[in-house]
């Protein structure tokens, strides 16, 4: 996890904060200490603290039989502390298997998971009924298998297990949802109904017209936008989590970007920062939350009649508008901030099809003219 500088009455101090898996409990615990002099001083003790966990006495009876899945899940938590991962990903990957992959192998020795067991348990996960009566969707039964997989694939690449049950086994849900999107026209219908919502009109102006996740566009202070140039830096996104607001960096490095916003869209910027009170350099210029946000943006795509899509699907609608009018999928990757081309056409490839019978239409016209 990161490491943070703090402020003295003369000069600063470090402090590092970090989750990690207790080894006895199979917990996520979060530790935090303040007061080392550097950076690199705040990272050692992260990593000298983890390290530590390694030689409990119960990792020494571990090592003198066969593994559980519990165990092999902590041991692959522990194996990727280095990359520090977010603690909303850490969050909702321990509430997926402590919800619906624990019950069935957690105590289990992870050698013995056979292709029977994996098959009886999906079964199992696709038969749950939620309050409403519903079962899981398709692309979250993807989740959860990506989940379960991982742990899988991690224990058999490192011995634990002398061939892979997920060999004969088919993944639930799907892959490769397409994606739902509005046409310039459905949105301005949202539009016309949110304009008496100041806070949420004009965010879901910049999400629609500059293509920013919802994270990015809440993040966003008034540091962060040159009404002049006409330019948003991105360089954190934004979450509520466990009661406490938190900024993190983007979701990859390519998604620190500039995004040149059109001009209307800084007027109406200009406009909406005249109206907030006293705005201070690092306020947050849009302050409610990604669950109020969504409320919203579903209540009005009800009131305009819309085909219900999520707020990520203003993203979605960004993208689609750019690639009708021909962009270039390197310009329209860079700007969305995935971190390859291949992201972008894994994504939306489907909808570069009608851009390919544009270009054929248009040289058939250049032919017979």
């Amino acid at each position: 996890m990161p490491q943070y500088k703090y402020p003295l009455k003369k000069g600063f101090k470090w402090m590092v904060k970090f989750n990690y898996i207790e080894p006895k409990t199979g917990e996520q615990k979060t530790e935090y200490k303040r007061g080392f002099n550097s950076k690199r001083d705040a990272k050692d003790y992260e990593e000298s603290y983890i390290e530590h966990l390694n030689d409990t006495p119960e990792s020494n009876d571990k090592s003198e039989r066969e593994p559980t899945f519990c165990e092999v899940y902590q041991e692959y938590l522990r194996s990727h502390k280095r990359e520090d991962i977010k603690e909303s990903t850490l969050e909702t990957k321990r509430n997926i298997f402590e919800r619906h992959i624990f019950p069935t192998f957690k105590k289990k020795i992870i050698s013995e998971i056979s292709d029977d067991d994996i098959a009886e348990w999906q079964r199992k996960i696709k038969d749950v009924e939620m309050g409403n009566g519903k079962h899981f969707s398709a692309s979250f039964l993807r989740t959860i298998q990506s989940q379960f997989n991982s742990i899988i694939n991690y224990a058999y690449s490192k011995g634990y297990m002398h061939r892979n049950p997920l060999a004969d086994i088919k993944n639930m849900g799907i892959k490769d949802k397409r994606v739902e999107y509005w046409s310039t026209d459905e949105y301005e219908k949202l539009a016309y109904c949110a304009m008496n919502l100041p806070n949420y009109y004009y965010a879901f102006e910049v999400l629609y017209w500059c293509g920013l996740r919802e994270g990015e566009m809440l993040a966003l202070t008034l540091k962060d936008i040159d009404l002049d140039d006409g330019i948003i830096h991105v360089t954190k996104t934004y979450q509520r989590f466990k009661g406490k607001d938190v900024f993190t960096t983007p979701k990859t490095p390519s998604s620190v970007r500039q995004v040149s916003m059109p001009g209307f869209l800084c007027d109406e910027l200009r406009e909406y920062i005249g109206m907030l009170y006293s705005p201070e350099p690092e306020q947050r210029i849009f302050p409610i939350t990604k669950s109020n946000l969504s409320k919203q943006f579903h209540s009005l795509s009800e009131e305009a009649g819309l085909k219900r899509i999520t707020v990520h699907g203003l993203r979605h609608s960004h993208v689609s508008l750019l690639i009708s009018k021909k962009y270039d999928i390197f310009e329209v990757s860079k700007r969305i901030g995935h971190k390859s081309i291949k992201t972008t056409q894994d994504i939306y490839g489907h909808l570069f099809d009608g851009v390919q019978r544009a270009i054929a239409n248009d040289l058939d016209s250049i032919r017979r003219n």
